[in-house]
């Protein structure tokens, strides 16, 4: 009988060695499958690839994008490109699934043509290519990214999209399976090995039996509990109940934990920068290109590419007078080569527009006189333009601002918290300008351009024979951008307006020019009548937050002057 049990043990144990030993090897299925895209109801010009998709289980996630021409894949946060979309018709990929191996998509209906987003500012990275596409998924910093997929806005976007990853249809069975085969190999074996002795009693069999399995487990390794004494189950059962109380405790902590790990990755999430110091970069590289070839030429359509408000209109009268022939200087050059400080909001309050500003240089070299850069996103679909560019006065500083500190945001001109409303300080040094004596002069740290212009108005007061002078700022509504900084002030750009009115006297003398612009814009070297002048004073400064001891400090400010014309 003996003999006839340990053969069954061996039988049955190198059966289930064969097969668990088949199921990792030749019947084991396939180490990668691939999952590809269902039938979809329509065409769009986006193919939108979520974050979803880069599941860390499936790491790393390989696309493989194919299509009838040529394409770009664009990388960017997820609601910025998801702000790009915007109303357009696209496909949403939003998942894998692993069972059926098929992608998750939906279609959307919208707007058929897009324009092409293909190196957009928003975007990390574009790529392109022509039919085919490997792409292997790769987050460039924190937080969720999706990919944009686009045939140049017009033509269909592709859809033949696929997926390969580590096949997870394991067997099972195949660990259990080769264990089982070799205890009951070893087992056969210790049975077929133990000497037969004389059957007193039933005892002596059983025991033999009960020897031989535990030592075919011990040689598999698995052990087995002593049995315990009645003290012990005592102990034992006072040990379950601290275990269990032990086991709610770190529960409730865990959850704890977990509460605060979510709270503190939706910090993390929201201080995410508006743009990155890569696309940075790449942003004022371009900006200083696009404006030196309009600036070469005077073109003023050249540069929309990257110029709006202010800093557009003041560049746009300038070509205008350089075509004229005045005599006024080219434009003061970009130069975005070194970034010194940069001014970045984080993505929670940087609702479109979206405005940074920065502080540049063509190098390092602590002699070089920095310029102070605004720019500003009109929406997704829009690159960053310049609205605010000028060589930082002797004196000022920009406070040292690393791209992605997530203390910086985006505020309004009406924006509390600070000694005053942007708005109103720029009213306020507009007063100041106008008067040196003005209340709010006190507010404001010594300025060699506020000194210029309080020395030029008197000299011009002086050369007016006779005439009154009369100076009127105002603010340019729409102009005025403010970003915080982490001290809690605020860096604001504007432009101020002046208009400059001389009033002569009935017995005055004509009004004469003072220099050859005033002349050629007058078109005559003197007056017999009333004369305005129109100057822009486009100006960058710091407002300190409330309850600092901190003066409002210009940064950078110049004076234009566009136009001079009698009156009546």
């Amino acid at each position: 009988m003996r003999k006839v049990i340990s053969v069954i043990a061996m039988l049955l144990g190198a059966v289930a060695l064969v097969v668990g030993i088949g199921q990792k090897t030749f019947w084991a299925p396939p180490e990668t499958v691939t999952a590809t895209m269902p039938q979809l109801s329509g065409e769009a010009p986006l193919t939108l690839i979520e974050s979803s998709v880069n599941d860390p289980k499936l790491d790393p996630v390989e696309l493989v994008i194919k299509s009838k021409g040529e394409f770009t894949a664009s990388l960017g946060r997820d609601y910025d490109v998801e702000a790009w979309i915007g109303d357009a018709a696209h496909v949403s990929v939003t998942g894998i699934d692993t069972t059926n191996h098929k992608m998750i998509a939906e279609y959307a209906k919208g707007e058929a043509e897009v324009p092409n987003p293909a190196g957009d500012d928003i975007f990390f990275d574009s790529q392109t290519a022509e039919q085919t596409m490997t792409y292997r998924w790769t987050a460039p910093d924190s937080g969720d990214w999706s990919l944009l997929l686009a045939a140049g806005g017009k033509d269909a976007a592709p859809v033949d999209i696929s997926v390969t990853y580590a096949n997870d249809d394991a067997m099972p069975f195949a660990l259990p399976l080769i264990i089982a085969g070799a205890l009951l190999l070893v087992f056969g074996l210790a049975l077929l090995a133990m000497r037969p002795g004389k059957a007193k009693t039933g005892s002596n069999t059983q025991h033999s039996v009960a020897a031989v399995a535990v030592v075919a487990l011990a040689i598999s390794g698995v052990s087995l509990p002593m049995a315990p004494s009645d003290g012990d189950s005592a102990k034992a059962s006072e040990s379950a109940q601290k275990s269990e109380e032990a086991k709610s405790e770190e529960a409730k902590s865990d959850e704890a934990k977990g509460s605060e790990s979510a709270a503190s990755s939706e910090e993390e999430a929201a201080s995410f920068p508006v743009i990155t110091e890569e696309q940075l970069k790449r942003v004022l590289a371009d900006a200083q290109k696009q404006i030196a070839k309009a600036d070469e030429k005077n073109d003023s359509k050249a540069l929309e590419q990257r110029s709006a408000g202010a800093f557009k209109y003041l560049r746009n009268k300038r070509y205008d007078m350089l075509k004229e022939e005045f005599k006024v200087d080219k434009p003061m050059a970009l130069t975005t080569q070194v970034i010194r400080s940069a001014a970045v909001p984080n993505a929670t309050e940087a609702k479109f527009p979206r405005v940074i500003s920065v502080v540049t240089a063509k190098n390092n070299d602590a002699d070089t006189l920095p310029q102070a850069l605004t720019l500003v996103q009109a929406n997704a679909r829009e690159n960053f333009k310049v609205v605010f560019a000028g060589q930082m006065l002797p004196n000022s500083t920009f406070p040292g601002i690393a791209v992605g500190d997530p203390s910086t945001k985006q505020l309004s001109a009406d924006a509390e918290g600070l000694q005053m409303t942007p708005k109103k300080a720029l009213e306020a040094l507009g007063k100041v300008l106008t008067d040196p004596k003005a209340k709010d002069k006190g507010k404001f740290a010594e300025s060699d351009f506020i000194k210029a212009v309080h020395a030029a108005q008197k000299d011009e007061s002086k050369e007016a024979n006779e005439a009154n002078v009369k100076y009127k700022r105002s603010v340019t509504e729409g102009d005025t951008k403010v970003v915080s900084t982490p001290d809690g002030g605020a860096i604001v750009t504007g432009k101020l307006n002046n208009k400059a009115l001389f009033v002569r006297t009935e017995d005055a003398e004509p009004l004469k020019s003072t220099d050859k612009l005033t002349e050629q814009l007058l078109g005559s070297s003197s007056s017999n009548g009333d004369v305005e002048s129109t100057y822009a004073e486009p100006v960058m400064f710091y407002l300190p937050a409330d309850g600092s001891k901190d003066k409002i400090q210009l940064i950078s400010a110049s004076q234009v002057l566009l136009d001079v014309k009698e009156v009546d």
